[in-house]
């Protein structure tokens, strides 16, 4: 018997909630592999509000200037607190649901102990990986902050409540996974990979030769430019999780 798909008239319609919360000083071809060299940037760290929904769900719970300069020595500047960013939009660390984190390097995953009574959704590869990462990524993986989580693993492609799916992207990391939202001008994606605006907009001269750069950071170059492929073929609106002109936006869409 055939499945009758879904009518996508009836799923929740959403909106996303930008919430930056720190600010870092890095070299831009980190997030454009082999592009931008020596170019350096501020790229903001966010966790992501997903409104209009039953429950009230986070994508990632980002990191503050502390956890970047105790971790990892990195040159940061806070541009809200975890609680004064959720206070923004009516929230306190307490009244979250779910969090589901794209993957659990801790730039994404360092606040998530705040969020006491959360059902925390990571794929179980990704959870298996920061267990025992690889050397190439072991400084980002920081066992401290996501051990003792109330963690759900999922495994694959997962429509973890209506209208909002987790798409596995690897590469950047093994069990990595983007974040498809339905809103009122279609699907959008929280690219989960940690990239900017150029990697799925690269600039002239290069979109000419490749239509997404992949992460700078990564596991698998070619499994993260698939990836990165994947999300623009999906996304009606996409997401950047680094990207920086999303700090002052109230709203998506």
């Amino acid at each position: 018997m055939t499945p009758v798909a879904a009518d996508k008239s009836l799923l929740p319609v959403y909106r996303i909630r930008p919430l930056p919360l720190a600010s870092v000083s890095q070299f831009r071809n980190s997030f454009t592999y082999r592009f931008n060299d020596g170019v350096r940037f501020e790229l903001p760290i966010f966790a992501w509000y997903i409104e209009g929904g039953a429950q009230k769900v986070l994508v990632d719970t980002g990191a503050n200037a502390y956890h970047m300069k105790k971790y990892r020595n990195f040159e940061a500047m806070d541009i809200n607190t975890f609680d004064d960013a959720l206070q923004k939009v009516g929230l306190r660390a307490s009244d979250i649901d779910m969090v589901i984190q794209t993957h659990l390097m801790l730039d994404h995953c360092a606040n998530t102990h705040l969020c006491t009574k959360a059902r925390v959704v990571v794929q179980q590869d990704e959870l298996e990986f920061a267990l025992a990462p690889h050397p190439i990524l072991a400084a980002t993986y920081i066992r401290e902050l996501f051990m003792g989580l109330n963690f759900q693993l999922v495994k694959g492609h997962t429509e973890i409540l209506p209208g909002i799916e987790l798409i596995p992207v690897p590469g950047h990391s093994p069990g990595c996974q983007a974040v498809s939202i339905n809103t009122e001008k279609g699907k959008a994606v929280i690219s989960g990979m940690c990239t900017i605006k150029d990697n799925f907009e690269p600039p002239a001269g290069v979109r000419e030769v490749m239509p997404v750069i992949p992460p700078g950071i990564h596991l698998d170059a070619v499994e993260a430019f698939n990836s990165a492929l994947k999300i623009k073929g999906m996304a009606d609106i996409i997401i950047p999780c680094h990207e920086p002109s999303l700090v002052n936006v109230d709203s998506i869409p």
